[in-house]
């Protein structure tokens, strides 16, 4: 049995109320001094209303105390004595309980207390994700308005650059025909060949005959003065000897037609240019109707024409 005011075990002598509790004489004596209530019922004691009982009673006790007593009294004592100890037993179990929920309670609320600091934090750290991730949505967007605005301008640049490789193209181009165009009249001075004069007579004496039948196709520019090929004019009665050739055979020189350019001056140093000079036809006829007198090259032959 316990104590139903301080709940520890009884041992030896107990007091008991008429509300059918159970207290130790410390207990007991605290509320009679205090004019106190029960601590179960808070029923208001007093020392009539309570009675010292043995708790755990010795055989000597249980003899005389049931000695003389009918049964119907022994089992109502008996029915009393059962219905206290479960009400005490009841009592028991209620404080046990009350102790027990009242543990849970108070690790619930430091639970609630720590789940509590828990959300708090939880939910400060999301408002600050929150903040951040408008903040990096806002940076986010700046980004992009910087991207593009850097792909227009990368854009804009190609474009640049194509235009200036195509110039630079084209200029290259433009300085590499003047080159060719600086360079090509010194080369084909050079690489022109001019006609050796003096060299295989018989290719020169071959070509001529082929040059008087046709004169359309190929016209012989007009050679030099007259002093350089043509011996002075001598006033003789000899004839005029022609076995030697006419005039225009012995002064016709083989030219290439490839070799030929137009406004190019002769060997002799005469060019294309206008009156009898510029026309080698009209000069050659002058030169073979022309009556020069050619000195005899030999006296043995006959002579053919008289002046």
């Amino acid at each position: 049995m316990r104590c139903n005011a301080c709940w520890r075990e009884l041992e030896g002598r107990a007091i008991t109320t008429t509300c059918g509790h159970l207290l130790c004489p410390e207990d007991a004596n605290k509320i009679l001094s205090n004019d106190g209530a029960c601590p179960i019922c808070d029923q208001v004691l007093s020392k009539s209303l309570m009675k010292p009982v043995e708790i755990n009673p010795n055989d000597e006790w249980v003899n005389m105390a049931m000695a003389g007593v009918s049964p119907q009294i022994l089992m109502k004592s008996a029915y009393r004595s059962v219905t206290f100890y479960i009400g005490q037993k009841d009592l028991e179990m209620q404080v046990k309980m009350n102790k027990v929920v009242g543990q849970c309670r108070q690790k619930c609320e430091a639970m609630q207390e720590k789940f509590t600091e828990k959300l708090e934090q939880i939910y400060t750290a999301y408002q600050k994700m929150t903040k951040r991730c408008q903040m990096m949505e806002q940076e986010l967007e700046s980004l992009s308005k910087d991207k593009q605005e850097l792909q227009e301008k990368f854009a804009e640049k190609c474009r640049q650059k194509r235009k200036l490789d195509e110039m630079y193209d084209l200029a290259r181009t433009e300085i590499d025909s003047l080159k060719r165009s600086a360079i090509q009249p010194v080369n084909h001075s050079f690489s022109r060949q001019d006609p050796d004069l003096f060299s295989n007579p018989s290719n020169r004496m071959d070509n001529r005959d082929s040059i008087r039948k046709d004169w359309s196709i190929h016209t012989p520019d007009t050679p030099g003065p007259r002093e350089d090929m043509w011996p002075a004019r001598q006033n003789s009665n000899s004839t005029f000897d022609i076995s030697g050739g006419s005039p225009a055979k012995q002064s016709a020189i083989p030219m290439e037609a490839g070799n030929r350019m137009p406004n190019a001056r002769s060997s002799f140093g005469v060019g294309n240019g206008a009156g009898p000079a510029g026309n080698p036809s009209m000069t050659l006829r002058n030169l073979i109707l022309s009556p020069i007198k050619r000195p005899q090259l030999s006296r043995n032959r006959t002579q053919l024409f008289t002046l």
